[in-house]
């Protein structure tokens, strides 16, 4: 199975296929250097794209060989059959279009000044406790009572695990949990809702901070809301991944925005030698799954409307009171 490739100016560069009768077969690919692509069928930047038409034209009896051409990727078959290729190309485009509009997530919108306003007041109440915890005198009490210690996690106290997101070592260490959780926290809220958002950020956290506690065994303590940041960050790099899954070409497109997420742990929670990293990573991968499964639901529906966002918070609020409840008993 061959093609020829035609100086400037020649006619339109006739490709020649030799198929068994029966057996329709895919060749090595084609160039047609400096040539135009045959008239009529559809032409790709992405060499991927044009092997999956091949392997539709195959699948409906027409021998086909992936071309390139100055103008791109495309398919070549045999004499007579480019009507027909057309038009089976033509239904596959649109059917796989129509699956990734109904499946596709609506297109990401930045947090409305309510969003960030609301995403602010709720990171600046997580200062707030801290500054109260550091004037009454109780901080090191509370610390040893909510802090997410390995051993007794596993052992069953599990209000640990949303307990430790509240609760700072230091002012440095709440002001920057404040800033960045407040801005991702906006930024998911932009997404989802304020109110999914926040019991995203409460369950990602905890998630992670079991998947730390399970690494280590015993011996490991941490504290911090951190975990439950890089979840919201992990939330956004799911969801981005599924935006890239239905909208682009089969391949790297979702490994791109994890890829984005771990660089950020890399840029933001990798350094100090009082930096959790693992806590960070379970936060992220905890974030990332979560924010996969979400995008199944909110791919064909508009997110929560107010009462649903006010549940969602609400849940959220709840588990967060209520462990402390349970950790002071």
């Amino acid at each position: 199975m061959t093609g020829h490739a035609n100086p400037r100016g020649s006619p339109r560069p006739v490709v020649r296929l030799e198929a068994a009768p029966t057996l329709p077969c895919l060749s090595i690919m084609t160039d047609l250097d400096g040539s135009d692509p045959p008239a009529s069928l559809p032409v790709t930047p992405r060499r991927r794209e044009a092997d999956d038409w091949a392997l539709v034209l195959i699948a409906e009896g027409i021998s086909a060989e992936v071309i390139r051409s100055n103008a791109g990727f495309t398919v070549g078959v045999a004499d007579g059959s480019n009507e027909a290729a057309r038009r089976i190309l033509d239904a596959w485009r649109r059917e796989r279009s129509e699956r990734s509009r109904r499946l596709a997530l609506p297109r990401p919108t930045d947090a409305t000044p309510l969003d960030a306003a609301m995403a602010y007041l709720l990171a600046l109440g997580m200062l707030a406790f801290h500054l109260g915890l550091d004037a009454s005198g109780r901080w090191a009490m509370l610390i040893e009572r909510g802090r997410s210690q390995a051993a007794l996690v596993l052992e069953g106290e599990w209000w640990r695990l949303l307990t430790a997101l509240t609760i700072h070592t230091d002012l440095s260490h709440v002001l920057g949990n404040t800033l960045f959780g407040g801005f991702f926290l906006a930024m998911v809220a932009g997404r989802l809702g304020i109110g999914i958002a926040l019991l995203c950020f409460v369950t990602t956290g905890a998630l992670g901070n079991l998947a730390n506690a399970i690494y280590y065994g015993s011996a490991h303590g941490s504290v911090g809301a951190s975990t439950g940041v890089f979840g919201l960050v992990g939330i956004l790099a799911g969801l981005a991944a599924w935006r890239r899954h239905q909208t682009a070409s089969p391949g790297r497109g979702p490994w791109v925005a994890l890829g984005a997420g771990l660089a950020l742990v890399a840029m933001l929670g990798g350094n100090g030698p009082r930096v959790d990293f693992s806590a960070h990573l379970f936060g992220l991968a905890a974030g990332s799954l979560t924010g996969g499964l979400l995008a199944i639901p909110f791919a064909n529906r508009p997110r929560p409307g107010p009462i649903g966002q006010a549940v969602a918070g609400l849940v959220a609020m709840t588990l967060l009171v209520g462990t402390w409840l349970l950790a002071k008993a």
